[in-house]
């Protein structure tokens, strides 16, 4: 049934690029919960499908009528943002007048493409972008690479990107001065907003901010670049909301881990909090797994991708036995064993699919080893690349020392004490102290809560349970022992 196998296509690991999508994406009604609520930031863990609902939103739109303008950041010249520090602001407020600079004229290139408007605001606005901004490609990314910085000013020589356009053109708004434009841009759209004939969403969407951020010289300076971006976002979609503009807003989509970064370093972000729509695959209990929706999504793919219409389970299509599987350790099902393998999100659960599938293909069988070995790579993307990827930028130098503290730990439950004695031990001047290590490695999913207790229905026998971040939530308990989750302790002694 190896045939069967081949056949299936789980799609790419990241929703970003992936030219499938639109045929197995899982819809749990993303569009309502996103562009009809309101909704500002799009929050989850590395791997939760927010760049996949970013996609889905934007091809949605043609049916709904909505102007959804998408702006990928993955290659965005944040180096040279970070040079355009406006020294009007402290921090972490210091790039709040370019980061509004490319939101309006952003939505300027929006409001441009609306049909059957003839205000005099909507002729202003058309006149405008035919005047600054129509020969940009993309326009977020030519608004950074385009202003400088003179006398402690902005200025915004973005202006002169349709030089032809101007010199024939009778247009007044000829303000460099970024901020003084940001007020007449300002007031120009929300008045076209405030009067205008048609009803259509104008939506505009900034995904992959954080991508590749752990390869900033200065990582300190974007988080208070993106905490600027919050706050002008923030402040703009409440604004229009106040004057009950409905249908026009901008959406950010971040990972949780950075938005906890932010939350460190600025006291007002506790009222994003109440505009974030956070993904979670998260499944308390293990039983009812078949109701999850990464068990969802990885049968929708099967369905989808197999090449005759019979009813084959996950076990059917690996071609899995009970003696194999008992070999392996694995005590029910392989799906619901492989989902105890991920940090429960899609990413990783498709990636550890991918992997096992192409070693079963490639042997021809399903065997304990095939198994140990699709593991075992699995094991090290996760660490040296997923997770290195995560935690990188805030351990900075004392990223190697801390992996081989966790080494020494080994992986076994260990108390808090166990712990400290053996971060003492390392002689190494980490920069935070061992709880707030401990915590940090609990809020990254590399460690998980464990303790003792007697069986369900053998009070002689000793059993443990299992508590984490990505699984059943909670904080960090220093009263209970800790445990390096099994798949990182893999990925650790690779």
């Amino acid at each position: 049934m190896h045939h069967l196998l081949d056949t299936i296509d789980f799609g790419e690991i990241d929703g970003y690029g992936d030219p499938n999508l639109e045929k197995y994406f899982l819809d749990n009604d993303y569009w309502e919960r996103v562009v009809e609520k309101p909704t500002f930031f799009v929050i989850g863990k590395k791997g939760t499908g927010k760049s996949a609902i970013y996609r889905m939103i934007e091809t949605q739109s043609h049916d709904k009528g909505a102007i959804v303008s998408n702006k990928d950041f993955g290659e965005f010249p944040f180096e040279k943002l970070l040079q355009l520090n406006d020294n009007g602001f402290a921090k972490p407020n210091q790039y709040q007048t370019i980061w509004k600079s490319v939101i309006l004229n952003l939505l300027i290139q929006n409001i441009s493409k609306l049909p059957d408007e003839n205000s005099d605001y909507f002729c202003e606005i058309v006149s405008y972008y035919n005047t600054y901004l129509k020969n940009a490609n993309e326009l977020h990314k030519e608004i950074i690479s385009k202003t400088s910085k003179r006398g402690g000013v902005l200025h915004g020589d973005f202006l002169n990107l349709s030089l032809e356009s101007v010199n024939g053109s009778t247009y007044t708004l000829k303000e460099e001065n970024i901020t003084r434009l940001n007020g007449k841009l300002e007031e120009l759209i929300v008045n076209f907003l405030l009067t205008r004939n048609g009803s259509q969403q104008i939506i505009v969407q900034f995904d992959r901010l954080d991508d590749n951020y752990n390869q900033y010289q200065d990582t300190e300076e974007f988080f208070q670049s993106i905490i600027s971006l919050f706050k002008v976002v923030y402040s703009f979609n409440q604004m229009l909301r106040a004057k009950a503009i409905i249908g026009t807003k901008i959406i950010v989509y971040l990972r949780s881990d950075i938005l906890r970064e932010l939350s460190f370093r600025d006291s007002e972000s506790a009222r994003w909090y109440d505009f974030c729509f956070e993904l979670n695959w998260s499944i308390s209990q293990m039983k009812n797994y078949k109701e999850s929706n990464l068990y969802k999504m990885i049968m929708k793919r099967i369905l989808i991708s197999k090449v005759d219409a019979m009813d084959y389970s996950f076990d059917d299509i690996f071609e899995t036995n009970r003696i194999e599987l008992k070999k392996c350790g694995i005590k029910k099902d392989l799906l619901g064993h492989l989902i105890l393998q991920t940090l429960f999100r899609p990413r990783d659960l498709l990636k550890l699919c991918k992997t096992l599938q192409a070693e079963i293909v490639s042997a021809g069988k399903f065997t304990c080893d095939i198994y140990n070995s699709a593991i075992k790579k699995y094991a090290n993307w996760l660490v040296n690349t997923e997770i290195a990827n995560e935690i990188n930028p805030i351990l900075k130098n004392d990223y190697k020392p801390v992996l081989d503290l966790l080494r020494m730990c080994g992986g076994k439950p260990l108390t808090v004490s166990d712990f400290s004695k053996r971060y003492s031990a390392m002689r190494y001047n980490f920069t935070m102290t061992s709880d707030e290590l401990l915590k940090f490695l609990y809020n990254t999913g590399l460690i998980e809560n464990t303790w003792q207790t007697t069986g369900r229905y053998d009070h002689t026998k000793k059993i443990w349970l299992h508590r984490s971040v990505f699984r059943n939530e909670g904080e960090f308990d220093r009263n209970l022992n800790f445990k390096i989750f099994d798949i990182i302790w893999s990925g650790l002694t690779v």
